[in-house]
């Protein structure tokens, strides 16, 4: 499997569009899942990040609403694959959505902020 960035990934679903070949990024939440549990081989946490590991682990508390069974997604997968135009991005879990819509509504804001400088950047004369 191959990991790309969100960029890499439009433009490779472009390229390839022409072959029938369809690409979709699948966007998940969290899973129950021992990834950050007893499993994963951990170092000895350096105390000069306490804080920043407890507004860490705070701050997953509040996305997380609820973690997704690895089982269940099998059929998510499935239908995302057989589906006969399938997403170029799909999220899988009722946090990712959330977390999205407020990432691009901050990139919207900052965007028309920034808008006269970008016109002016387009614009002889200025």
């Amino acid at each position: 499997m191959q990991v790309l960035e969100r960029e890499d990934q439009q433009a490779l679903a472009q390229e390839v569009a022409g072959f029938g070949i369809k690409v979709t990024l699948i966007e998940p939440g969290g899973y129950s899942t021992d990834w950050g549990g007893a499993s994963p081989w951990h170092t000895t946490p350096l105390p000069a990040y306490d804080e920043l590991r407890d507004r860490a682990e705070r701050w997953r508390a509040r996305r997380q609403v609820s973690r997704g069974d690895p089982v269940a997604t099998r059929q998510a997968v499935r239908r995302t694959v057989d589906a006969e135009e399938p997403p170029l991005r799909v999220f899988f879990g009722d946090g990712p959505l959330e977390l999205a819509t407020a990432d691009y509504e901050a990139w919207l804001a900052t965007w028309r902020a920034w808008e006269p400088v970008s016109i002016a950047a387009h614009s002889l004369g200025e």
